[in-house]
């Protein structure tokens, strides 16, 4: 058995980045489908979102398997455009409190999304 095989399955795929032929990372999600674990967010009930990703091939050979699986609920996925004209796709979660949550830290505030991993491709769903 693989690290967290009952959440790296089929029905949480979310999306994948590089080339769908050739060993592109792939992005899972689940929020809990009929039974959702919630927490309370200035004073409303939000859903927590379990999310993570396999990497097939990467520069870093560290950055291959399967990730860790985060909790939170404020997480995204996008594509944006990059300076050079480029999409790129960006994983957020909203503020502060969640990047601590999910054990990152990068600068902003804690009224907006901010990114914790930029992949080098495209998203596609």
């Amino acid at each position: 058995m693989g690290y967290c095989d009952e959440f790296y399955k089929k029905d949480n795929i979310l999306g994948y980045t590089g080339d769908l032929m050739d060993k592109p990372t792939v992005y899972f999600a689940d929020a809990g489908a009929l039974n959702p674990r919630t927490v309370e967010v200035n004073g409303q009930q939000q859903v927590l979102v379990k999310f993570g990703r396999i990497t097939q091939d990467h520069p870093h050979k560290d950055n291959i398997g399967r990730g860790k699986v985060h909790e939170c609920y404020s997480y995204s996925i996008s594509n944006i455009l990059q300076k050079d004209g480029q999409e790129q796709a960006q994983e957020c979660v909203y503020g502060r409190r969640e990047l601590k949550t999910i054990g990152m830290r990068e600068k902003g505030g804690e009224g907006e999304h901010l990114s914790f991993h930029r992949s080098r491709h495209v998203s596609s769903q």
